[in-house]
């Protein structure tokens, strides 16, 4: 019974893993999974007010109103922080779907562009790290004990965007 299971073990986990594969490559050559307009929405104004949205100036002047009790800053900083895990949310799906546009595009490049390639995959893990210390020091902001770095995130969405408008100069056009 034990070398029956350690037979099949390995084939069931090769076979996982070449559905997956298989999958994986049929999705890159269907192209990635945009709108039409994907341009008009791969912008960083569009999450600027993420920046503000953790600051501690309007937790200062709410503490110092006559009517600003300690339940009153609570009740705003758990809004806040709903709305920017929201905000979060949308930068990452933006993100990870210029990632696919991006993709896709040196897929369908004529030239070798494995530089940029490298330059991407740098930057996913990058994001991802950013996206992981973000959403743990949105937990510490939950009970006021650190600021949260979302300044990271905007400026590798920004990177990204450049790259996928120096690909794709129409993209840029047509957004203008």
């Amino acid at each position: 019974m034990n070398t029956l299971i350690f037979l099949i073990t390995p084939a069931l986990l090769i076979s996982a893993i070449h559905i997956f594969v298989s999958r994986r490559l049929a999705a890159l050559q269907r192209g990635p999974d945009v709108p039409r307009d994907w341009t008009l929405e791969l912008s960083v104004e569009r999450y600027q007010p993420m920046l503000r949205l953790l600051s501690e100036d309007d937790i200062c002047f709410l503490r110092s109103q006559p009517g600003g009790s300690s339940a009153l800053v609570k009740r705003l900083r758990r809004q806040r922080y709903q709305v920017f895990r929201s905000y979060l949310g949308s930068l990452q799906r933006d993100f990870y779907r210029g990632c696919e546009m991006l993709t896709f595009l040196l897929l369908q490049s004529q030239s070798d562009r494995r530089d940029v390639f490298r330059a991407l995959l740098f930057s996913r893990l990058k994001f991802s790290l950013a996206v992981l210390r973000v959403h743990w020091r949105l937990l510490l902001y939950r009970w006021d004990i650190a600021p949260v770095p979302a300044s990271l995130l905007m400026g590798l969405f920004e990177c990204l965007r450049l790259e996928l408008f120096a690909l794709n100069p129409a993209a840029e056009g047509a957004r203008a």
